[in-house]
């Protein structure tokens, strides 16, 4: 099967995409004869985005979201490659449930690989699962604090453990930086909590000792960390000093970049997300963090929950919302007003995932590599409407957002699986 992608806006040049089965057979000025042909029109394409930081769910969670409905609300993100991360229920901590995870996701219709849970209990556990070799397990997760209810380590010896295996490995460990008995702390200063306190409660405090804490870590073991989800400006000033000190690779989300507190006013549970929404000094950091090469990538940390938890009482609502099916949308809506370029973002959504977690043939538009691809309209305008969304979960603190630039189409090894509705 030959498919064949006419007048292709690439690299500020218009060309032409040949794709041979599920791979990028020619990139070039030729029109070579074909089965299927679209003209793009001069529509912008980058890499399929490659998402490392998603909450898929499904297995006993399955109302929240299932591989159905994510993959769904993926393609019309753009997305086209995602690795699940292990707080399922059950979680991801040994070789029995990881089986469990990988039947459901046979029913995915993106590219995906597990982030296998660390914990204090389970290493046997691990490494049974690493002797395995297995392709589809791209990274250790830990989480340094609870979050909706997973185990969490805060025993420093336990993590040395947990990085010389990564070492041993070569796997990356992902994780969660901020501290459980410091937010033990400061929840107890607070009486009667509201999504307005959650900030204070899960005080940045906890992430900067977090950080710091795993980054003199992995300076004496060796091994490779992503920090996820980064909120506030000393943790972006701190992987910008160590970035060549050790293997850091720094992550944040679209609302940590674009979010703040304020809009908890409005959003209340909605933006009830760990870490926190932090403030606007943080936003500009992080942007300028983005600029200036110590952010790595973007992760959604898309989290769906029923939509009647999070209008419970602040104390009993789940952190995180949904966020797979807009966030390349508000990253090209950012690019429209000329906060990074271009070939940043793709840095940011497909090329350094691909080169952190060891991708063979992802995460560019090149000739060998495997054909995932996605196609924006750079002033296509769209306006947020949780109630349109793909994904189970239909709120979000972004709710009446207006911004341009839009995925029209997602190619997926080749075969086009989204495409937009006009």
């Amino acid at each position: 099967m030959k498919i064949l992608l006419k007048n292709c806006k690439l690299n500020n040049e218009t060309l032409n995409i040949l794709i041979k089965d599920n791979i990028f057979d020619y990139i070039g000025k030729n029109v070579p004869d074909v089965d299927t042909e679209y003209d793009l029109k001069n529509l912008t394409v980058i890499p399929g985005v490659i998402d490392p930081h998603v909450h898929v769910r499904d297995l006993k969670q399955s109302k929240k979201e299932d591989w159905t409905s994510f993959s769904e609300a993926a393609l019309k993100g753009g997305v086209t490659t995602v690795f699940d991360m292990p707080n399922t229920r059950p979680p991801t901590v040994n070789l029995q449930y990881l089986n469990l995870k990988r039947e459901k996701a046979k029913a995915a219709k993106i590219n995906y690989k597990f982030n296998i849970a660390a914990t204090s209990q389970n290493i046997p556990e691990l490494i049974e699962i690493l002797d395995t070799k297995p392709e589809d397990v791209v990274a250790l997760k830990l989480f340094l604090a609870g979050s909706n209810s997973n185990e969490f380590v805060d025993d420093k010896e336990i993590i040395k453990i947990i990085f010389e295996i990564s070492l041993k490995y070569n796997l990356p460990v992902i994780i969660h930086t901020e501290l459980q008995q410091c937010v033990d702390e400061y929840s107890l200063k607070v009486k009667n909590p509201t999504a307005a306190d959650h900030n204070f409660i899960r005080n940045r405090e906890c992430s900067v000792k977090g950080t710091e804490l795993v980054i003199s870590l992995a300076e004496e073991i060796g091994n490779k960390i992503y920090l996820a989800h980064i909120s506030t400006a000393e943790e972006i000033d701190i992987i910008k000093e160590n970035k060549n000190k050790c293997r850091v690779f720094c992550e944040v989300t679209p609302h940590h970049l674009l979010l703040n507190e304020e809009i908890l006013a409005k959003a209340g549970n909605f933006g009830k997300v760990n870490p926190p929404l932090r403030t606007k000094n943080d936003n500009k950091r992080i942007m300028q963090g983005i600029n200036d090469g110590t952010v790595d990538t973007i992760g959604t940390d898309h989290a769906p929950h029923l939509l009647s938890e999070k209008l419970k009482d602040y104390s009993e609502a789940p952190s995180g919302f949904p966020s797979i099916e807009i966030s390349l949308p508000l990253l090209l809506n950012e690019l429209n007003k000329g906060n990074f370029t271009l070939k940043k973002l793709t840095e940011l959504t497909s090329g350094k995932s691909a080169e952190i977690f060891n991708l063979k043939n992802r995460g560019k538009i090149a000739e060998g590599y495997f054909a995932d691809l996605t196609v924006a309209d750079l002033n296509k305008t769209w306006k947020i409407e949780a109630e349109n969304f793909k994904t189970k979960a239909k709120y979000s603190p972004y709710e009446g957002m207006k911004g341009k630039g839009d995925v029209v189409m997602t190619f997926v090894n080749g075969k086009l699986k989204y495409q937009k509705k006009f």
